[in-house]
């Protein structure tokens, strides 16, 4: 199951047994699993430093529906440069260059969270092209907006 943290937006694959709240795994914050729970917005500052670890936060367990082109990506800013970068460089004194600037940790750590993001990515994208698939085997229409 999908689940996506209100608090810090990290989103991550829970595969827990619970059936009401999961630990998120960046910041710690209790996230509440239930097809209808209401959204709670985290705490001021002075309310943050007050509190116990683990604040509770409910989000609906449904995956929200994101319109196509929306400028929305499940990648953070320093994820999308270090893509870009990767991206648009061929040669290797370049590439050397680039990436040299990174600390080991920093670089670990990105290329960690983007090969895990493109793991989850291509696994929507297999769990999408089934579906087309069974629709179009069922001879459903839809327009290739």
């Amino acid at each position: 199951m999908e689940l996506e943290c209100k608090s810090c937006g990290y989103e991550w694959d829970y595969q827990g047994e619970s059936d009401y709240y999961a630990t998120c795994p960046n910041c710690q914050y209790k996230v509440k699993i239930e097809a209808n729970a209401e959204v709670i917005e985290p705490e001021g500052k002075e309310e943050k430093a007050n509190r116990d670890v683990g604040t509770e936060i409910g989000i609906p367990a449904k995956a929200k529906v994101v319109p196509s082109g929306a400028g929305t990506t499940r990648f953070s800013g320093k994820e999308e440069i270090f893509l870009e970068q990767i991206a648009e460089l061929d040669d290797p004194d370049e590439i050397y260059e680039i990436f040299s600037k990174y600390e080991q940790e920093e670089f670990n750590s990105l290329r960690k969270k983007v090969k895990e993001k493109a793991i989850r990515l291509r696994n929507d994208l297999k769990k999408y092209k089934k579906i087309e698939n069974l629709l179009e085997e069922k001879g459903w229409e839809y327009s290739e907006r």
